[in-house]
């Protein structure tokens, strides 16, 4: 374990998830609760079981019009194989591997520093990143429910020496 600047930081890390149903679309930043209570609502009207922690990924942010506009994923591992109406896509694998890993826990606040002590991680070690950042949101049933949120924070780094 590498600690950087108080973010405990590790690397060759892997994460998968198998049978996940995604969203993703550009939205307001305002909307991505709302599109989670939706994913949460369809699971629940079609009698499917989530299967493990939701995962986010945000490829890109810009402001239209004045409004912030941010390019989001949202994948929620469930419990079989399922044929989705639109907007959803089923995606049978995620598998995350040579990533360098943080997990916060506690304020979302921390995030920002997180992602920027991995990526100076990533500078200082001559990584190359080459994925977005993908937050695992651990315990995130039990957040709605008062618990402090823990949240991993994975970046794909390409395992070739160069």
């Amino acid at each position: 374990m590498i600690n950087q600047t108080d973010t405990k930081i590790e690397k060759e890390k892997s994460i998968r998830f198998e049978n996940l149903i995604s969203l993703r679309k550009k939205m307001e930043s305002n909307q991505v609760n709302r599109e989670i209570i939706k994913i949460a609502e369809f699971l629940d009207s079609n009698g499917i079981n989530k299967n493990g922690p939701m995962i986010t990924a945000t490829f890109g942010e810009e402001i239209v019009d004045g409004k912030h506009i941010v390019d989001m994923e949202i994948l929620v591992p469930i419990d079989g194989k399922v044929s989705l109406p639109k907007p959803y896509v089923f995606k049978e694998l995620f598998h995350l591997v040579h990533a360098v890993y943080a997990r916060n826990v506690g304020d979302i606040e921390n995030l920002e520093k997180i992602y920027y002590d991995l990526q100076k991680y990533i500078e200082d070690n001559s990584l190359q990143r080459i994925t977005a950042v993908y937050l695992v949101h651990v315990n995130d049933e039990y957040v709605m429910h008062g618990e402090i949120p823990i949240i991993d924070v994975y970046m794909g780094v390409n395992p070739s020496i160069l």
